[in-house]
């Protein structure tokens, strides 16, 4: 309220007393004061950015939260009261220790807001996003759609996470569990944290066992993608020996 005062009426007045007593004076000053409080107020404004109940649970949160990509983050309170009452019904630990952990954290603001006419959380969350101009961090595939629908900025976990996910590349090579058989001669099937497939040519002998794989091609389909590769020459005679 001050730098308001001080921009828009003692500005003015210092200019036309002191440096021109002349209407366009008070004119042009009067524009800079505005021109000034628009640039202050855009570079004190602050992403808020709130956290729905599916971010909540996720394992990642913690470590996104304590990243630098944002300084503060709103946890509603309505939220909170879901989450509390997931965890007394499913006695769930894990989630009842990433709520402590979030609501200790420096970086959370607790927002003492709720839409008592509406019941679904989803929609508080819109409405309150669109009241604030904030972003939403969630996992929720439905309330990341309709978020998007109504112009709201969706932070997604799992797209972020894919996306900074480390690419696979031809000649790099990767540490694999072999669990099956392949469908050619001697290959060997394994699976990455992602569920992505990975054959091993000359994997067959290694089935149940961790190896290294030297990836050679890769194979894109329809939402889906298959990584070949080979045990090194150099390691398969360790391998033997396990």
């Amino acid at each position: 309220m001050l730098v308001v005062l001080i921009l828009l009426i003692v500005y003015p007045i210092i200019i036309y007393f002191f440096v021109s007593n002349t209407i366009s004076a008070i004119i042009i000053s009067y524009s800079l004061a505005v021109l000034l409080f628009i640039i202050i107020k855009i570079n004190k404004r602050k992403d808020f950015v709130l956290l729905d109940t599916t971010a909540i649970g996720d394992a990642r949160i913690i470590d996104f939260i304590n990243s630098n990509l944002y300084q503060q983050f709103l946890l509603p309170s309505f939220v909170i009261k879901e989450i509390e009452k997931q965890i007394e019904n499913l006695q769930d630990k894990q989630l009842e220790n990433n709520l402590n952990k979030i609501k200790q954290n420096k970086k959370i603001k607790i927002l003492y807001k709720n839409y008592f006419n509406i019941k679904s959380s989803d929609f508080k969350m819109i409405k309150l996003a669109k009241s604030l101009d904030a972003k939403i961090v969630t996992i929720n595939f439905s309330l990341n759609k309709m978020s998007i629908m109504q112009g709201i900025k969706v932070i997604d976990l799992n797209d972020l996470y894919e996306r900074l996910k480390p690419t696979i590349l031809p000649g790099y090579k990767i540490t694999i569990f072999l669990v099956k058989e392949g469908k050619e001669k001697n290959q060997a099937i394994g699976f990455l944290d992602d569920g992505t497939t990975v054959v091993a040519e000359n994997g067959k002998n290694f089935i149940g066992k961790k190896v290294i794989l030297k990836i050679t091609s890769m194979l894109h389909s329809s939402g889906n993608k298959m990584l070949f590769g080979k045990i090194p020459n150099e390691d398969i005679l360790e391998k033997r020996k396990l």
